[in-house]
């Protein structure tokens, strides 16, 4: 699905107002974190809602009110703290710097646990495995695998694991975008050859477009995390503990079938 930008704008400058956090003072006890989460009764999740399903994005029969799969984890996650959850929106290749920035509390947004950014900050235990997954015009027919990308323009996100992979190809001409719908909009109109990106993406805007396919087997496994401050110990193991629990009661592998995500590669957290 692709969203009129300018509501979008409007619902993120909304969205943003109260996100930013106080420092909280030093406690005898911990670090604070998850006192500060509870004192507030909220838990500030920071994410992009533009080009953002399956993960979160706008309700288009509920205007102003999101949904995903990432929604209803954080939901699962806020309710089991105690607290209430506000969304956070910023740009994507702005959530591990705002995150820093103490915008929010947390960062959950098809983040990868790579090992760049497990410099920067705390990842929690994971929650989904994805996979990479190519797309291209449905008129396309020299392209089946990875190998045939040789010598073409490949479209990806911005900060992730698929322009990693891309980067580390020469032969293929990386073309970055700072949003998903970028990449799939220049992909239709003939500017790039094909789009590799994390499944789940692929699945929502690859499958669903009549011009475009997705073609040959994912390849490439990783992991979605949720990001911390380093300083934020006692809230990233809290989360853990909720995460844990969702795992334990069925309530992710629940939300994953219901978002159509649910495949063998989730046995390998637990999730059948």
């Amino acid at each position: 699905m692709i969203f009129r930008k300018l509501s979008i704008v409007a619902l993120a400058a909304a969205l943003a107002a109260g996100c930013a956090q106080s420092p909280s003072p030093p406690l005898a006890k911990g670090d604070g974190s998850l006192a500060r989460v509870k004192k507030a009764g909220v838990l500030l999740w920071g994410a992009d809602v533009v080009g953002g399903v399956p993960y979160v994005y706008e309700d288009p029969k509920h205007p102003g009110q999101y949904t995903g799969f990432e929604m209803a984890i954080a939901q699962g996650i806020a309710r089991r703290l105690g607290v209430q959850l506000k969304l956070c929106v910023k740009a994507w290749d702005t959530l591990v710097p705002e995150l820093q920035r103490a915008s929010y509390d947390m960062a959950m947004n098809g983040i990868e646990d790579t090992p760049e950014r497990a410099k920067l900050v705390l990842f929690s235990e994971p929650y989904y495995v994805y996979s990479q997954q190519i797309t291209v015009r449905r008129t396309t027919r020299d392209i089946q695998s990875f190998d045939d990308l040789k010598g073409k323009k490949v479209a990806t996100l911005s900060g992730t694991a698929a322009e990693d992979i891309l980067r580390g190809s020469p032969a293929i001409q990386a073309v970055v975008a700072p949003e998903i719908i970028y990449s799939y909009r220049d992909l239709e109109n003939g500017k790039v050859d094909a789009v590799l990106l994390d499944k789940p993406i692929a699945v929502a805007y690859g499958a669903s477009n009549p011009k475009l396919m997705n073609v040959g087997d994912s390849f490439k496994e990783g992991r979605y995390v949720i990001a911390f401050r380093t300083e934020d110990r006692e809230l990233h193991d809290a989360v853990n503990a909720a995460i844990a629990d969702m795992k334990k009661s069925g309530e992710l592998r629940a939300i994953y079938r219901q978002y159509g995500l649910l495949d063998h590669h989730q046995e390998q957290l637990g999730i059948q």
